[in-house]
């Protein structure tokens, strides 16, 4: 197998499965690497040195039902975790437990070999989507924020991204417990998306870095009522999550990373905004990089802030107010 089809290799399980060969070709051909062969005779190191991406399987393989070889592919400790298409006859389709079966998608006989392609394309896109979201929050993960991040630079067009931090974060879970720190997490997503989804319409997203730290991006001429409505709303609810106690001291006694006792604040939101409104962005190493920097200035302020990188402009930082929200710029 060459490296162009490297994570491309299909497993293809079959008894008399018609039209294999025009099967195998369109696959091929379509730049997947095909692997035909029946369960007892499977050479498993084979398998193990040069995994495949997907097993297609049709019903009568090894003299099956569709439940039975479904069954003893799941049991396998390697098939079992590879997603899994099934052939079956267009006539059984109402007699299978779809819901209980485990497979993730089914392709009837007789079947159209470009078809195929297509179900098996679609399957390991939503496959790498499950994987890359969050298991808590369900947003997307690094890996669609990076291609998201480098869509939006290649695109030429102005973006503004900004990466969102929840402060004290770690002292309020090791007060209260994971699962409310978890409860803290879905909060500030819907938080998010509701915001974003509101001011930003199909030109926003969100995304999910991991723990506490979140992305979002729009248009430069949203970001910063995108940023002030965040924090207006988290600042507002997010009191509630403290017992009275704690709310009313307005911090809560734990101890820092290097085990000393410290007093921390109710939690609020540090985040760094970065724009190609004013000089450009080639690599979305450049935007990890300048939302660093803006991300310690936001941190070193109290409350609730978002930083804005407006380099190349001189742009005075507005004085302290009742306002929680202040714009710092990087220059």
């Amino acid at each position: 197998m060459n490296h162009s089809s490297a994570g491309r290799r299909i497993l293809l399980l079959h008894n008399e499965l018609t039209s294999t060969p025009t099967l195998t070709s369109a696959l091929e051909k379509a730049g997947f690497h095909v692997m035909e062969g029946h369960l007892p005779e499977l050479a498993l190191h084979e398998l193990v040195h040069d995994p495949p991406c997907l097993v297609l399987a049709a019903e009568g393989t090894n003299g099956h039902s569709v439940e039975t070889l479904t069954r003893n592919l799941k049991l396998d400790a390697f098939l079992g975790r590879l997603p899994l298409i099934v052939f079956v006859r267009d006539s059984r389709l109402n007699d299978i437990d779809w819901g209980s079966l485990g497979v993730d998608d089914f392709i009837t006989v007789p079947y159209r070999t470009e078809d195929v392609v297509h179900r098996i394309r679609l399957c390991l896109s939503r496959l790498t989507r499950s994987l890359d979201a969050n298991p808590l929050t369900r947003l997307p993960g690094n890996t669609t924020i990076l291609c998201e991040t480098t869509a939006r630079i290649h695109s030429q067009q102005p973006f503004a991204l900004a990466y969102l931090d929840i402060d004290n974060f770690k002292s309020f879970n090791d007060r209260y417990g994971y699962g409310r720190g978890d409860e803290v997490l879905i909060v500030a997503c819907r938080i998010l998306t509701t915001v974003v989804g509101e001011l930003a319409g199909s030109e926003g997203f969100v995304g999910h870095v991991g723990g506490d730290d979140f992305v979002f991006m729009s248009r430069p001429d949203t970001i910063d009522a995108i940023c002030e409505t965040i924090i207006k709303r988290f600042d507002l609810v997010i009191p509630d999550f403290y017992d009275r106690e704690d709310r009313l001291k307005g911090y809560i006694d734990s101890v820092d990373r290097r085990g000393n006792k410290e007093q921390f604040p109710i939690m609020s939101l540090s985040i760094a905004v970065v724009t190609n409104e004013r000089n450009p962005i080639a690599h979305p190493g450049d935007v990890s990089k300048i939302a660093s920097e803006l991300k310690k200035r936001a941190k070193a302020m109290k409350g609730s802030v978002y930083v804005k990188d407006q380099r190349g402009q001189t742009v005075e930082t507005p004085s302290e107010t009742p306002n929680p929200t202040k714009i710092s710029t990087a220059r």
